[in-house]
């Protein structure tokens, strides 16, 4: 329509000007001695009109001339572009349906090494994993932390490779490499909580802690879970090394997770195993006051010694807290057989029988009524524990492993 329109412009405007060339045409006089030119005015019009476009078409092509090297360099480029995502198109998807080997190719293969991407590197590191070439993933990997701004891209990629491989320590220590590079980096802090987990590596979550909570990688309440179970790792380690002293490891916890039930009944225990029963009594007996749970009833349970009767005194208080307890009533059958009550140790462990406890408690209570000499209620209570675990493991048949996408 634009084209029609000036079309049309032009011809109107010749017109006009034909009409007003054939009323009046004019001249033009041009002289310089001893020369001089006469021609219509309509005549000068057109040459002008016709060098005028004959200048600017020489203006083009002389400026297209000048650009021609660069523009040749542009097509080049983007040819090299086009090819390069070409390439990365064929192979991810060659990678994505198991061709491990063609996608290697078409990744790296066919490019020239200085016009390969690091992103291309990246996709063949995992290609070559896939290969089992794990030299030549790493080479792949080193290409790609080469390039500016993929170190931490490249990092993370190797991190979940090396977890991949199984290769647990190489992933550790790339995480931290990646902790001192690149501090406070969200990602990798969680990863690396999740690896020091994954290896039983308390000692690191504990010192990890802190960076957790300053760059705030997992909600609070998760973190302080991590912390206290990494310590209370550190207190069952403890506990199995004699060497190891246990009064040190427990003062090294911070005094909020020093009143949580589950430390202290590992502490505790420690004290029993050490002989330190009275010691082990004042710790439980604040803590049951505070927060009555299973694991400091079944802790207490294990207390020893000449002053059972006040022991069994003791934990029977507890009986109007928690009188549907089969820790609490498992704990006190055995203080009751401490203390030489073999009635009462028998009352207690059938009341806790009645309750359905757990399947582990039924081992205990076998082992009760074996010493109070009732060999048949001991072999049915091993026929229940054993029965429970059985349902509890699926009938006995060992499960799948259950394999879980890299995080």
């Amino acid at each position: 329509m634009k084209i029609l329109s000036a079309i049309v412009a032009l011809l109107v405007v010749t017109i006009l000007v034909t009409l007003a060339a054939m009323h009046n045409p004019g001249y033009v006089l041009i002289e310089r001695s001893p020369w001089s030119v006469e021609m219509p005015l309509t005549l000068f019009g057109l040459l002008l009109v016709a060098t005028v476009i004959l200048l600017y078409a020489l203006l083009h092509v002389t400026m297209r001339l000048l650009r021609l090297p660069k523009d040749v360099g542009r097509w080049r480029l983007d040819r090299r572009l086009r090819h390069q995502q070409k390439a990365l198109h064929s192979g991810l998807i060659k990678f994505l349906e198991g061709d491990y080997t063609g996608a290697e190719k078409d990744l790296v293969g066919d490019i020239k090494t200085n016009d390969v991407p690091a992103i291309h590197y990246l996709a063949a590191a995992c290609a070559a994993q896939g290969q089992g070439h794990d030299e030549k993933r790493d080479e792949y990997l080193t290409e790609a932390q080469r390039a500016p701004g993929l170190a931490l891209a490249a990092g993370l990629l190797q991190t979940y490779l090396h977890e991949a491989a199984r290769e647990y320590e190489r992933s550790l220590a790339t995480l931290n490499a990646l902790r001192i590079s690149h501090p406070g980096n969200r990602v990798v802090l969680r990863l690396l909580a999740q690896r020091a987990r994954g290896l039983r590596d308390w000692t690191a979550i504990t010192q990890l802690a802190p960076e957790l909570r300053r760059y705030k990688v997992m909600e609070p309440a998760v973190i302080d879970d991590l912390e206290r179970d990494a310590h209370r790792h550190l207190l069952l380690l403890a506990s199995h090394h004699a060497q190891t002293d246990t009064e040190t490891v427990w003062r090294a916890i911070p005094r909020a997770y020093r009143q949580h039930p589950a430390l202290i009944a590992v502490y505790a225990r420690n004290l029993i195993r050490q002989g330190a029963v009275d010691e082990a009594e004042r710790l439980l007996v604040p803590a049951l006051r505070h927060e009555p749970t299973d694991e400091l009833f079944a802790t207490y349970g294990e207390l020893q010694g000449d002053n059972a009767l006040r022991f069994l005194s003791q934990a029977e208080t507890w009986l109007k807290v928690a009188p549907q307890s089969t820790a609490l009533l498992l704990a006190l059958a055995k203080l009751s057989l401490a203390a030489n009550l073999p009635g009462k140790a028998r009352e207690y462990a059938e009341r806790c029988a009645r309750q359905n406890p757990p399947g582990d408690l039924y081992a205990e209570l076998a082992i009760i009524m074996e010493r109070l000499g009732d060999e048949p209620r001991a072999r049915e209570y091993c026929r229940r524990g054993l029965d429970l675990q059985k349902a509890k493991n699926g009938n006995g048949r060992p499960t799948e492993p259950i394999f879980l996408p890299l995080p």
